[in-house]
């Protein structure tokens, strides 16, 4: 009886796509929650909202102001400056990723 083996090749770019992908997600998934925690009107006296407000803040702080907030009454509000910033930050990503695809197929 013979024994098979399967041996995976080790793919620059593959564990590079990964890796963007993670990070990606992990930016989107703190501004996704900053947008939905914006829009309920959470309390920011809280520590895990104010914990997701500060995280988040520096990720949205390069498009803050770009668009005007709607508010939606009492402490609720569209930040369309965190829409913006999680488009940015994905096409950034798909970017970086087809970027390093071009220059590892290069190689």
């Amino acid at each position: 009886m013979t024994e098979l083996t399967y041996t995976r090749q080790y793919y620059p770019a593959e564990l590079a796509s990964r890796v963007i992908n993670v990070i990606v997600s992990i930016i989107e998934l703190l501004l996704a929650l900053r947008l939905v925690l914006e829009l309920l009107g959470a309390n920011t006296g809280a520590a895990f909202i104010a914990w997701i407000y500060n995280a988040s803040a520096g990720l949205v702080a390069p498009f803050a102001g770009a668009f005007p907030s709607i508010s939606l009454g009492g402490n609720s509000e569209i930040d369309f400056s965190t829409v913006l910033a999680m488009l940015a930050y994905a096409i950034l990503g798909w970017l970086v990723i087809k970027l390093l695809a071009f220059i590892f197929a290069a190689l």
